[in-house]
């Protein structure tokens, strides 16, 4: 696991204001397995580090979980930022918006044959680009669950 990776789980706890001692109260684990945890000489089970997201609210903190133990999700799943929900929505408008026009006639022209050509390798990667942008700013809109919990 590489050293940003494993600093996932100190910094989920240092953003919610609690010692390692407390967090592992609150998860029900020992504050060793916080230590290990934070020292990237362990990973958590999921189940966790789905208590460790409702613990500090950082409700993207699985998927980076998944990344950080997966090569194959490392590589097929967004890096998403934990962000505000106004700034996520208006992430996931700008690149709907993007896409939109590329995506109708284009998608279509390149699909109509069923396979991407030479000459359409490089609209295809730029589109599949676009694409990307448009799943990881739909995932942190997903994620943004601080104002989920304003009452």
């Amino acid at each position: 696991m590489d050293k940003d990776a494993r600093n996932i789980y100190k910094n989920a706890r240092q953003t919610a204001g609690l010692t390692q001692e407390r967090w592992a109260e609150l998860l029900g684990i020992s504050p060793d397995s916080v230590r290990r945890y934070e020292a990237g000489a362990m990973l958590p089970s999921d189940e966790t580090v789905l208590m460790m997201a409702e613990t500090t609210g950082i409700l993207v903190l699985p998927l980076w979980h998944l990344r950080a133990k997966s090569a194959i999700a490392q590589d097929m799943l967004p890096d998403v930022p934990d962000v505000p929900l106004p700034q996520a929505v208006l992430k996931l408008l700008t690149s709907v918006k993007a896409v939109s026009g590329s995506i109708d006639n284009l998608m279509i022209q390149i699909a109509s044959d069923g396979i991407v050509d030479n000459r359409e390798e490089a609209l295809f990667e730029e589109i599949a680009g676009d694409l990307d942008d448009v799943i990881e700013a739909a995932i942190a809109v997903k994620c943004a669950g601080g104002a989920r919990h304003a009452e």
